[in-house]
């Protein structure tokens, strides 16, 4: 069975290492990004099946990402899940909501038992 293709793009390193640890040994193939440039050109490359972003991060931040993602015919159907360590801001979270590629919202940390049932419940909808 294939595995499925999982680009997460966060500027912590630290959580790029963990989600590789947490998802790589099982079902998952994990493909990650720095930023949000780094995590387009990713996506474009690898055509991941699900897409996890933080929001904050330099260069291009989650928010740019998502709207280039949504303005590529092939990529704007990939399901997206937020991840933040800060606390959203209503308003942020309701921009993220309007897009039907934004399938939810994951503080982190997250439990990896969360972020597996998390990602597949996204791949399901």
């Amino acid at each position: 069975m294939a595995k499925i293709k999982v680009l997460v793009v966060d500027d912590n390193i630290n959580f790029l290492q963990l989600a590789q640890l947490a998802l790589g040994a099982d079902e998952y193939e994990v493909h990650t990004a720095t930023d949000g440039q780094d995590g387009f050109e990713q996506a474009r490359k690898v055509r991941p099946d699900i897409i996890l972003m933080d929001v904050m991060m330099p260069r291009v931040s989650g928010l740019e990402l998502m709207r280039m993602l949504l303005a590529e015919g092939d990529l704007k159907e990939i399901p997206i899940l937020v991840m933040t360590a800060s606390h959203f801001d209503p308003s942020t979270e309701q921009v993220f909501k309007q897009e039907s590629n934004v399938k939810g919202f994951l503080q982190k940390p997250c439990p990896v038992d969360i972020l597996k049932a998390s990602i597949a419940k996204a791949l399901t909808k």
